[in-house]
């Protein structure tokens, strides 16, 4: 049983170290000014290529500070990543849900 919680615990961890690095390249590559589609690209070919990745969580705060978050199956986000919708309405400071345009 120990075995089996180890392999899950690395399936679902990433090491600080290396979630770092990968923040300090994004921030470079955003300073300098990378095309977005060039970022798009590799961040797709990134996902692509670790298969230890099953889903993509997305964070963002709103216009009050709550933290809210949106999952995505890896192969879904891969094939739809250029039309990936979204209703805020739902959320405090965006559009009531009486006025959302999301079809």
């Amino acid at each position: 049983m120990e075995t089996m919680t180890s392999s899950l615990r690395d399936f679902l961890e990433i090491p600080y170290s290396e979630l770092e690095e990968l923040n300090l390249e994004a921030k470079a590559k955003r300073s300098a000014r990378t095309p977005m589609d060039q970022l798009a690209e590799e961040r797709l070919r990134y996902l692509t290529d670790q298969k230890g990745i099953k889903a993509v969580t997305v964070c963002f705060s709103d216009l009050e500070g709550r933290l809210h978050m949106l999952d995505y199956d890896k192969k879904f986000l891969i094939k739809s990543y250029d039309n990936l919708t979204f209703d805020g309405s739902s959320i405090r400071g965006f559009t009531a849900q009486s006025e959302s345009d999301l079809r």
